[in-house]
């Protein structure tokens, strides 16, 4: 019998201490706002593979998806999920940044960086 996964069980590895609740200040000053992401690929043995730059808007911020950014660049249309930790953002200098696609983004208002742990 397989197990059907849940879809709301997106982020159940993580400490939920660390989650911040719908209504809180710091995720309603970021909706809307540009944000660089940098996801970097690590293998079992703490070696960074890869590392990929994107970019999107955060259209919805809750616990069961996470942070919902909707992608910029050659990804626009695509929604990417990350954990709902606003400790992970910090305020970016305004700038010229240019994503793993090659599209160039102006001014974002946060980067956030996840690693992301590949089983060899």
């Amino acid at each position: 019998m397989s197990k059907k996964s849940d879809p709301h069980a997106r982020w159940n590895e993580l400490v939920p201490e660390a989650f911040a609740d719908k209504n809180h200040p710091i995720l309603r000053a970021m909706r809307g706002t540009l944000i660089l992401v940098r996801l970097n690929q690590i293998d079992a043995n703490d070696q960074m593979l890869s590392f990929e730059i994107l970019a999107g808007r955060l259209v919805r911020a809750n616990r069961s998806e996470g942070f919902v950014l909707s992608l910029v660049g050659k990804k626009s249309g695509e929604e990417l999920f990350l954990p709902l930790v606003p400790a992970a953002f910090n305020l970016i200098e305004r700038g010229r940044y240019q994503l793993s696609c090659g599209t160039v983004v102006h001014n974002p208002d946060f980067l956030g960086a996840f690693d992301i742990y590949r089983q060899n």
